[in-house]
């Protein structure tokens, strides 16, 4: 997220585009990782939120690593701030 920071994006668009490059490293190893899905959504109804967002969220992820199936959901709070997209809390 700190880069995605120093990119000039904050919020929610920040944490997408940190965990991109995270998953996309990780497809890169060896044995690769498959993304099945990875989604920032709002917990009361799952769906997708906008970068402009403020409140809780859940960075759902699944992937393959071999035969094996990962499963991750980290929770995650997000607070505007005057003038911009806002600041992450885990």
């Amino acid at each position: 997220v700190e880069q995605a920071g120093h990119a000039g994006l904050s919020g929610p668009a920040a944490v997408r585009v940190a965990a991109a490059a995270v998953l996309d490293e990780a497809a890169r190893l060896e044995p690769p990782l498959a993304l099945d899905y990875v989604a920032l959504v709002d917990p009361s109804d799952f769906t997708e939120v906008p970068d402009t967002y403020s409140g809780d969220a859940i960075l759902a992820v699944a992937a393959r690593v071999g035969a094996t199936r990962l499963i991750d959901n980290i929770p995650l709070t997000f607070v505007h701030q005057s003038g911009d997209a806002g600041e992450v809390r885990e």
